[in-house]
């Protein structure tokens, strides 16, 4: 604005200058023609510098319709100062819809009329383990080396149809994500100028669809076994088996062992389901672990005293604050498993570790030990190491995955070391009770 006014006050010095040497350029050809020439000059200057960029500026605002100069400086001023606002407000909207993108879960990627990649946002490049910016100017099959991905961005934008499609990403990510892709058009009825694609990770979903499958048929096998030996014996019974007494009491007593065995899987699946929604409420107190440990080891010592096992507990007076009788559960299953499958002649022995505010305890023995690749899958429903030997010594497959929740519920870890052939330790933590 400065340089504006010192261009007109200077071209209104120069157009002017001439008057006050009038007498001089009247008696004088020479200075006419000279003054004519100044005239001309001023004239080129004022048109130049100010007629000639207002009529452009008004060109341009064409909404600014006055013949007024002070007038249409004063509209083009405000025309100006709303187009101002109008930037202003498409910038923050800009800036907020980054923010949006940037912030969201789903992953969003975008092409432009190149087909090269515009836009990417941080839970994209998380999905597809990309460095910050490392995609972006580049086409989609100098990213990825799936074929069937870079396809669907070449078929949205060729074809301006949406496609919604699963895949699965090649090693070593392993990922099954969902797509949706649509094309960008600046209006309806126009051809696409890139293409817009969200990206879910879908990978968790799948996983718990296998669980619940494999759960529905784990717990179909479970329940039809016991029910067809139950069926078997039945029949042998009705089509005459009734006369042979002894056999009679043989048959009933494999009967009576299978029906227990039914009612226990149907215990632990219900006691499972509870677990797992949360519906059962923890009924924490001051607890101490030795006194349940000797609680268990009463139940089990006919077990302990056949296969000749040592049985030893090293726990001190540190107090925990957990539900007794959930806590008691884990105790059960834990130690009755280190029975099942610890030789004759072997050991179990109970001890504890201080961490903090959490206590470790730690139950080990001198069993069978569990291969390395089980122990992953170990606390999953119904995962059996050697399942003909765990259905012969009546396990329902549910003890451990049991034992995993109600440590979860109580904001602990459980987890094993284990070794075949040198025993195994099943390690969980529980919160030390606080006085205040």
């Amino acid at each position: 604005m400065y340089r504006i006014r010192l261009q007109f006050i200077t071209g209104l010095v120069f157009f002017i200058l001439p008057v006050f040497f009038s007498k001089y350029i009247l008696s004088s050809p020479g200075l006419t023609l000279l003054a004519a020439g100044w005239f001309l000059f001023g004239g080129y200057l004022l048109y130049s510098y100010f007629l000639a960029p207002l009529e452009r500026f008004s060109a341009i605002l064409p909404e600014v319709k006055t013949a007024h100069f002070t007038e249409f400086i004063r509209e083009a001023g405000a025309h100006l100062e709303e187009l101002k606002n109008i930037a202003r407000r498409a910038i923050q909207e800009k800036e907020e819809m980054a923010s949006i993108l940037f912030s969201m879960v789903e992953g969003v990627v975008a092409t432009d009329s190149g087909g090269r990649i515009s836009f990417m946002n941080p839970a994209a490049e998380k999905l597809f383990n990309l460095e910050r910016g490392s995609a972006l100017g580049k086409f989609p099959r100098e990213v990825w080396r799936e074929f069937e991905l870079v396809e669907l961005f070449h078929q949205v934008f060729v074809t301006g149809r949406s496609q919604s499609k699963e895949l699965t990403l090649d090693p070593p990510l392993r990922k099954h994500l969902s797509l949706e892709l649509v094309p960008i058009r600046p209006a309806e009825d126009e051809e696409a100028q890139g293409v817009l694609a969200m990206v879910r990770d879908i990978t968790r979903l799948r996983h718990l669809e296998n669980m619940r499958t494999e759960f529905v048929a784990n717990v179909s096998h479970e329940l039809r076994t016991p029910l067809t030996s139950i069926k078997g014996f039945i029949e042998t019974l009705l089509d005459g088996g009734l006369e042979n007494l002894e056999a009679t009491k043989r048959f009933l007593t494999i009967i009576y062992q299978e029906t227990d065995r039914l009612n226990r899987l149907i215990n632990d699946l219900l006691d499972l389901s509870h677990l797992e929604s949360g519906e059962t409420e923890l009924k924490r107190a001051r607890i101490f672990l030795a006194p349940l440990v000797e609680e268990v080891r009463q139940t089990l010592q006919t077990r302990l005293a056949e296969k000749k096992l040592s049985f030893s507990v090293e726990l001190g007076p540190t107090a925990v604050w957990a539900d007794e009788d959930r806590i008691r559960e884990v105790l059960v299953n834990l130690l009755d498993n280190a029975v099942k499958y610890t030789p004759d002649g072997g050991s179990i022995k109970v001890s504890e570790v201080d961490h903090g505010d959490m206590q470790e305890f730690i139950i080990c023995d001198t069993g069978i030990g569990i291969p390395r690749e089980s122990i992953p899958r170990l606390f999953e429903r119904f995962y059996r190491v050697d399942k003909a030997r765990s259905r012969e010594m009546g396990g329902t497959g549910l003890g451990l995955s049991i034992v995993k929740h109600i440590i979860d519920r109580h904001e602990g870890k459980v987890w094993v070391q284990s070794e075949p052939g040198k025993g195994s330790c099943f390690h969980f933590t529980l919160p030390k009770f606080q006085q205040e």
